[in-house]
């Protein structure tokens, strides 16, 4: 009977060892909390400020996109997840690059990356964006990234019930740092996993 107990109580207790990382993960993640910290943009950004906003309409939609179309169909159903979602931003300056390191407070991945896909087409060459593929540590989060030219990257990822979006774009028509903005997306979904 001691051994039943004893097997029965340590089966329990390694269940109980097994489920703490996800119990630990339970909680929500809060947007403000997990926004990017001056010191851990990468070394030698300046000018750090942080805004915060819920979302109303969301900016940079084609508004003459046919409702009837794919196309306006996608950014239709985008619209309608950004509406009310709030999103806190970190923006800082490396060199000629500015970075924005945003956390927004629900999944919207799927969307995006479906009204990008879908309006591709209806975008005039030199502003159509270029789909890039996730490198390895970061493609088990299927991350949706983008370049636009030479002066534009932008990820969006769902991390822990939240959407991760890092933007590097170079000012003045300069390139996009590719080094800094990889840093910054990294350490931006790192901190939303290491939420309590």
């Amino acid at each position: 009977m001691n051994v039943r107990r004893r097997v029965a109580g340590a089966a329990a207790a390694a269940a109980t060892i097994i489920s703490l990382p996800a119990l630990a993960h339970a909680a929500p993640v809060v947007p403000h909390q997990a926004v990017l910290a001056a010191h851990e943009f990468p070394t030698g950004s300046t000018g750090y400020k942080v805004e915060r906003e819920t979302l109303t309409s969301p900016d940079g939609l084609p508004e003459d996109s046919p409702t009837d179309s794919v196309c306006g169909t996608k950014l239709n159903a985008l619209a309608r997840v950004l509406e009310g979602t709030e999103i806190v931003e970190a923006e800082a300056v490396h060199g000629t690059t500015e970075l924005e390191a945003s956390v927004l407070n629900k999944t919207i991945t799927a969307a995006r990356a479906a009204a990008t896909e879908a309006c591709r087409a209806d975008v005039a060459a030199a502003d159509r964006p270029a789909i890039l593929a996730a490198p390895d540590d970061l493609a088990r989060l299927k991350p949706f990234i983008m370049a636009v030219g030479r002066n534009t990257l932008q990820a969006w990822v769902d991390v822990r019930g939240t959407t991760v979006i890092v933007e590097a774009e170079g000012k003045k028509d300069a390139a996009a740092d590719s080094e800094v903005f990889w840093q910054t997306l990294r350490a931006q979904v790192a901190k939303v996993e290491r939420q309590p």
